[in-house]
């Protein structure tokens, strides 16, 4: 990968837009300012700072803010996802690769047992790891996260990345 590698140095005013079906992406550490936006190519509609939710093909509705669980401390990962639906997040964007769904599922069930929202309030996210890709594993694998997170479903299944 090092040597295929295509690396982009931050500067104000630069942007990267990187396709996700055929780039296989990651950052390196990063110090200072830097906002991130992400979007859905061929989108009908702007994403602006007051929208609060896209609706999908299917009518869902999916947060246009939400709480990435990359990097997320174990030690503290279940206090932080609970704050975070409690102060308003609705998306949580968890992996199994990440190491921490079960303390996420413990965020979710703390803040769903003080009733700060329901279940069907939150859109919760997970994605299959390259080691998962066989048609075999792939129920297991989405089993796993959904017993780790405490749910009974996923609103979003991804692959995590497009090689096995």
């Amino acid at each position: 990968m090092k040597e295929n590698q295509c690396a982009y140095r931050w500067t104000a005013g630069k942007f990267v837009i990187v396709d996700n079906t055929v780039t296989y992406h990651s950052r390196e550490p990063f110090k200072g300012k830097r906002i991130v936006f992400a979007a859905i190519g061929q989108g009908a509609k702007p994403v602006t700072d007051t929208t609060t939710h896209l609706v999908l093909n299917t009518g869902d509705k999916l947060p246009s803010l939400g709480l990435g669980l990359w990097k997320m401390p174990v030690d503290s990962c279940t206090d932080i996802v609970y704050n975070a639906i409690k102060n308003g997040y609705r998306l949580l964007d968890s992996a199994c690769d990440y190491g921490n769904e079960d303390k996420t599922g413990a965020g979710i069930k703390k803040a769903l047992d003080e009733g700060v929202c329901s279940r069907e309030d939150l859109f919760v996210v997970s994605k299959l790891w390259n080691t998962f890709h066989r048609p075999e594993h792939v129920k297991l694998a989405c089993q796993k996260s959904m017993a780790d997170l405490g749910v009974d479903y996923l609103d979003l299944y991804l692959i995590h990345f497009p090689i096995a």
